[in-house]
C-alpha cells in the first residue's frame, strides 16, 4: 500500500516527493473530449472501461463530457463493488463471474444498481441463474464472442447460438446481446494493417447478431472494445457501443495509433546519482512503473533513454548533450508504457493544473482483483 507525503493544494509539482503518479487535469480533460466527441454524432456511444485508471473522479468526468451510453465498464467483480460505492449506477462487468461466493456478491450489487455481466458457457449461465433466481433479482447478459482476442469468448456461429437460445429461456436472466473484444494493434502493424484487422474482428461481432436476430431473439445491445476500435466501430451499422479505457490518461503502448490524444499520468522522479557521463539513476524503479510488459519512456531529454529497471532504481542511459543533464536532485518525467500497470502500483494520483497540485484523488479500485 502507499503511504503518499500529503502535499498542500498549490504546491508546485516538481516539488512533490517523488516517486509520484501525477495527472495532467488540462491533458485530461481534452483527450476525454477529443475522444468522446467522436460518438457525439455517431449511432454508436461509448462506454468507459475505468479498469485502466481505478478512479471515480475520473470517470465522473467521462460520463459529464457525454457521448456515453451514461455507464461504465469494469473488469472485476471489485471494481464494480467500489464503483458502486462511489455512486455509479450503470455497470457492465465485461467478464465471466463464475464461483459460488461471487455470483451471490454479484446478485447483492444487482439488487442495489443496474450490472450486467458477459458470459461464455452454459454450465455459468445455469449458475448465473440460479443465484439470481434465488436472490430475487434479475441479470442482464450479455454473450461474449471470441472477436480475434483467443482470451474469453465462445465461437461465433452453432456455440454462441446454442448458449444464447439456452439463456433466453432461464429465469432471472435476461439476454441483451452481445459484447466481443477486437485485439490491439502489434507492434509491427502499420495504420492501414491495423484497420483492415480491426474491421474483420468486428465483423465477426456483427455477423453474430444477424444470424441470433434471424433465429427469433432480441439483441438489443452489441458491445465491442477496446479504445483503439473506435474509429471503425462506430462506421459500422449495427455496434451500439464502444468499450474504451485508456483514452483519458493514455499510454506510450497506443499513443502511436491515436496521436490526436497525449499522455496525461506521467511518473515523477528524482535522479539520485549521475555516476557516470553515461549513465543516471531514478528512484523511480520497477515498482512504481511496472515494466513488465513495455519500459517506461523518458520525456524531453533528448539523447534520454531508460534501460533497466530494479525493484527501487530506474537506469536512464545518456548520450551527447543529454550526459550534462540529469544531475542528482534533479527531477524526470516517465510516461508509461502499459497504463493499467503502472497505475495499480498506487493508492493516489497527483491531480495538478498549470503545473500546481489541485490535490490527491484516490484510486479507489486499485488491488480490487477479486
Amino acid at each position: 500500500m502507499e503511504r503518499p507525503i500529503f502535499h498542500p493544494v498549490g504546491t508546485p509539482v516538481e516539488e512533490l516527493d517523488t516517486p509520484a503518479l501525477v495527472i495532467d487535469l488540462d491533458v485530461m480533460d481534452k483527450n476525454i473530449q477529443t475522444f468522446q466527441g467522436y460518438f457525439a454524432a455517431a449511432t454508436a456511444k461509448a462506454r468507459p472501461v475505468v479498469t485502466s485508471h481505478l478512479c471515480p473522479q475520473i470517470a465522473r468526468r467521462q460520463l459529464d463530457a457525454g457521448g456515453t451510453v451514461g455507464g461504465i465498464a469494469v473488469t472485476t467483480l471489485g471494481e464494480a463493488e467500489a464503483f458502486a460505492g462511489a455512486g455509479f449506477s450503470d455497470i457492465l462487468l465485461a467478464n465471466q463471474i463464475v464461483t459460488v461466493s461471487k455470483i451471490r456478491r454479484l446478485c447483492v450489487l444487482a439488487s442495489q444498481i443496474n450490472i450486467g455481466i458477459a458470459v461464455d458457457n452454459p454450465d455459468n449461465a445455469e449458475r448465473l441463474s440460479s443465484g439470481a433466481v434465488e436472490a430475487g433479482v434479475e441479470l442482464w447478459v450479455l454473450i461474449e464472442i471470441d472477436a480475434g482476442m483467443g482470451r474469453c469468448g465462445i465461437s461465433a456461429g452453432v456455440e454462441a447460438m446454442k448458449l444464447a437460445q439456452r439463456i433466453d429461456g432461464l429465469p432471472g436472466l435476461k439476454l441483451e446481446g452481445i459484447m466481443g473484444t477486437v485485439p490491439g494493434p502489434k507492434g509491427d502493424d502499420d495504420q492501414a494493417q491495423h484497420e483492415a484487422k480491426t474491421k474483420e474482428n468486428l465483423q465477426i461481432v456483427l455477423d453474430s447478431k444477424d444470424a441470433l436476430e434471424r433465429a427469433g431473439l432480441s439483441i438489443e445491445v452489441v458491445s465491442v472494445g477496446g479504445t483503439h476500435c473506435y474509429a471503425q466501430a462506430v462506421q459500422m451499422p449495427g455496434v451500439t457501443e464502444v468499450r474504451a479505457g485508456r483514452y483519458p490518461l493514455m499510454d506510450h503502448r497506443l499513443k502511436s495509433f491515436l496521436p490526436e490524444l497525449n499522455p496525461a499520468a506521467k511518473i515523477l522522479a528524482s535522479v539520485i546519482s549521475h555516476p557516470i557521463d553515461g549513465m543516471a539513476v531514478l528512484d523511480a524503479g520497477h515498482k512504481a512503473t511496472a515494466p513488465d510488459q513495455g519500459r517506461p519512456v523518458l520525456e524531453g531529454i533528448e539523447g534520454g533513454n531508460a534501460t533497466r529497471f530494479s525493484a527501487e532504481h530506474g537506469i536512464v542511459e545518456l548520450e551527447g548533450d543529454a550526459q550534462k543533464q540529469l544531475n542528482a536532485g534533479d527531477k524526470a518525467w516517465l510516461i508509461p508504457y502499459e497504463l493499467g500497470a503502472s497505475v495499480n502500483q498506487y493508492d493516489y494520483f497527483r491531480a495538478a493544473k498549470s503545473g500546481k497540485l489541485e490535490g490527491f484523488w484516490p484510486i479507489s479500485a486499485r488491488g480490487r482483483l477479486a
